[in-house]
């Protein structure tokens, strides 16, 4: 897969160690996304009221669905300012799966939530800085339950990572990119760059085959009938040889 951007990211290196250029991913709508960017949608991921050391969201959920790929991360607030507001984070992976049966899609980023039920089940308070209830260990042990809830849509949407705004010149010209790029976020660390690589690989080599004509065009219905050896003038029987 040959890939088209004036950015990089962690897994570009893969084209050139398996080059095939019958696929061209045009990854142009692409943005780095920074620490700093992801900060900000944890920021507004916090009800303004919260937004103190002691009360805000501590832990949050990542998920990425790359084609039928998907990954689970928990981000955990590190570093807050004096206001509360959250400017550093440690990434961790919860789980990595494949479902065919759901909907496919080049590249998702979002901030979701599960659950009161899913939280009380890990005992996860979502409105405490501090929760010494909550054993992250369970939530590893018991990831089967979360990946559930997700090939089933048991969530929320609470925050979209897949658009930001680039501004230029003077700040009179704006550009809305829809690709995140991972590998300055820490998400990079978490995953690994062959499995991605080849998610966007098998996602536009479904592309080329769905889009790939099996029969040629202007062909008409009672060519399709001979061409299966049949006869139109005899109800579709079988030709004499």
């Amino acid at each position: 897969m040959r890939i088209i951007d004036k950015n990089t990211d962690f897994y570009d290196f893969l084209q050139n160690m398996y080059p095939d250029n019958s696929l061209t991913f045009d990854r142009t709508d692409s943005f780095v996304l920074t620490k700093d960017i992801l900060c900000k949608h944890l920021i507004v991921n916090q009800p303004y009221y919260r937004r103190n050391k002691e009360k805000i969201t501590r832990y949050n959920f990542l998920l990425l669905q790359v084609n039928h790929t998907f990954w689970l991360f928990l981000t955990t607030i590190t570093k807050v300012t004096e206001n509360g507001i959250p400017i550093d984070y440690d990434i961790e992976l919860i789980a990595k799966w494949k479902n065919y049966n759901k909907s496919k899609t080049l590249c998702n980023l979002s901030i979701v939530q599960f659950n009161y039920s899913l939280n009380s089940y890990f005992n996860m308070d979502y409105f405490y800085y501090f929760n010494k209830r909550f054993d992250k260990t369970k939530l590893f042990k018991k990831s089967d339950v979360l990946i559930k809830a997700v090939d089933t849509n048991n969530y929320t949407v609470k925050q979209n990572i897949n658009k930001h705004l680039i501004y230029y010149g003077n700040f009179d010209k704006k550009v809305e990119k829809h690709i995140p790029l991972l590998k300055a976020s820490g998400i990079a660390g978490c995953i690994d760059a062959l499995e991605i690589f080849l998610s966007f690989e098998e996602y536009f080599s479904s592309k080329k085959t769905s889009s790939e004509r099996i029969e040629p065009l202007g062909i008409t219905n009672n060519d399709k009938i001979e061409s299966h050896g049949f006869d139109t003038k005899l109800s579709f029987r079988n030709k004499k040889m």
